[in-house]
């Protein structure tokens, strides 16, 4: 049997034969000009023919122009049959369905798909926001991110950070009133969820744990949405007391500041649940491995941004 040349010096030949020039085949693949004159050289050695004319330029002999249709043809057959073999032995995408509440969805974990989607490209993610309780399982989702105590029954729960408000607000608002207190806040415009209003995260629970008692002093604008009280805030329309989750890559990238010294601990927690079949999935433990990690980073630099900031009802556990 005939030996082949390798497929390198092919691949060299094709290129310096279609372009007629070695500099600009050596261009194309990232080679010197002597070293595709060398291994153009070693073919025509190894195949006791002579591939190219070199009077005044080079060009193809006319076996070397025969040669040179055959390879041609050959590489794009054995390009297309890779192409084809592992398109269809390719390992099918996997979906991954993961729950969120909304505001969580889009402060927190949206800015870091990212990076997931660079290490994990065959994986893809359906992300479901709601502030409804989505089932988990076979007929619901894989993965759900939830707000609460913990006690959620016959489902894996792991707990993925604690949670701290805080009062924030944007630049601007701050250069144009300047609050220097805590008690300058009972003269601004405050934003409000209006369903935290009385619970332990709410304004009033704040200004209690300061010993402050100024409910009916309170300049406050209300929103049945979060997600509206954290763009008022960005747009400088008053102070937010803001989950650390939602603000924290804004507090970095300037868009809000934190106002004073001093925070709440809240009296639920961020938690990542899944069920023991669903983490047998390779793609389901994948995306719950890397949520738990992207938690654990957030924990630990949560700490040194909140390290002087007093935790007025700090709790234990």
């Amino acid at each position: 049997m005939q030996k082949i040349p390798g497929l390198n010096d092919l691949r060299i030949f094709e290129a310096a034969g279609r372009l007629q020039n070695f500099r600009l085949a050596g261009q194309e693949l990232s080679l010197t000009h002597s070293a595709v004159s060398h291994r153009i050289r070693s073919l025509e050695e190894q195949l006791g023919l002579e591939l190219f004319e070199r009077q005044n330029g080079v060009r193809l002999t006319d076996a070397g122009r025969e040669l040179h249709a055959a390879v041609t043809l050959s590489l794009d057959q054995l390009g297309t049959a890779i192409a084809r073999i592992s398109q269809h032995h390719r390992s099918p995408r996997q979906v991954v369905r993961i729950a969120s509440l909304p505001a969580f969805a889009a402060y927190w974990l949206l800015p870091r798909l990212h990076d997931f989607y660079l290490a994990h490209p065959d994986i893809s993610l359906q992300i479901q926001a709601s502030i409804e309780l989505a089932e988990l399982g076979e007929n619901g989702v894989d993965l759900a991110l939830r707000f609460g105590s913990g006690n959620w029954a016959n489902v894996q729960v792991h707990k993925l950070m604690t949670e701290y408000y805080y009062p924030v607000a944007s630049p601007d608002f701050i250069a144009r009133h300047q609050p220097a207190t805590v008690q300058d806040l009972l003269k601004l415009p405050l934003l409000v969820h209006a369903h935290t209003i009385g619970a332990g995260s709410s304004w009033s629970a704040y200004f209690k744990a300061l010993g402050l008692h100024a409910e009916q002093t309170l300049r406050s604008i209300s929103f049945d949405d979060s997600n509206l009280v954290l763009q008022a805030a960005e747009h400088g329309h008053g102070i937010a007391f803001e989950r650390h989750s939602h603000v924290s890559d804004r507090i970095r990238s300037g868009q809000l500041q934190r106002l004073f010294d001093s925070s709440l601990q809240s009296q639920s927690d961020y938690y990542l649940l899944a069920t023991k079949q669903g983490l047998q999935l390779d793609a389901v433990r994948c995306v719950y491995d890397w949520i738990t990690r992207q938690g654990e980073e957030f924990v630990k630099q949560g700490k040194m941004e909140l390290a002087k900031i007093k935790c007025l009802n700090q709790q234990q556990g």
